[in-house]
């Protein structure tokens, strides 16, 4: 059986203005350069979440199904945007465990915050990395080419690596010294030609195979 939704609260704050982050919330052909990673569902992905399953509410609020509210606040030159659930914590819920949505939250953001902070208007060409890990495993795939920290919490570690790309690993075990478990690994690369993406593609494919098991690979 799966579990309840765990109620959150996932935030960050963005370098841009309330309004960059409004349209990149609400415009479909904006929401596709941050949001998740590069598959063939995804534009219908985007329309059941942002359009059929939102209430946009001029200028800081969208209300989303499922009991989750998106709202920014701005401030000069930089907007905090949050996404919150309302129902109350199931009884002996762990307030600390893994929550694929919540955590996939997290990540998004960090996805929306390195769009409109680097690589504002330019189009998005991602790979996602899928397997089982443990967490220094994981860890040390990151690591190989880490070049800037961007983000850190309990099931997630983004960096900027060598190449100006982001690199989105999460585990659902904690980080860093949980056992194996699923894991995954999205690279957000912005600004790519047909041979730069392929290129891109192969060298993240024997690595990512050489380090967890069970590896896919979606581009």
């Amino acid at each position: 059986m799966a579990e309840e939704q765990k109620p959150f609260r996932v935030e960050t704050t963005i370098g841009a203005p309330a309004d960059t982050v409004w349209r990149a919330l609400t415009e479909p052909d904006l929401i596709r350069d941050w949001f998740g990673w590069d598959y063939e569902g995804l534009p219908a992905e985007i329309e059941a979440i942002f359009v059929n399953g939102a209430e946009p509410q001029p200028p800081d609020r969208v209300v989303l199904d499922g009991g989750q509210e998106i709202g920014l606040v701005g401030r000069p030159g930089r907007t905090t945007v949050r996404v919150v659930t309302t129902q109350p914590l199931p009884a002996g819920t762990d307030p600390d465990r893994y929550d694929a949505v919540e955590e996939g939250w997290r990540v998004f953001f960090q996805q929306l915050r390195f769009l409109l902070e680097r690589h504002p208007g330019e189009r998005r060409s991602t790979l996602c990395l899928t397997g089982r890990a443990s967490g220094p495993q994981l860890l040390g795939v990151v690591a190989e080419t880490a070049k800037e920290d961007w983000h850190e919490s309990r099931f997630a570690r983004v960096v900027v690596d060598e190449e100006g790309h982001l690199l989105a690993a999460t585990a659902e075990q904690p980080l860093p010294d949980g056992g194996p478990g699923p894991v995954s690994l999205t690279v957000s690369a912005y600004g790519l030609d047909d041979r730069a993406r392929a290129a891109l593609r192969e060298r993240w494919t024997a690595r990512w195979r050489a380090a967890v098991a069970d590896a896919e690979v979606t581009a």
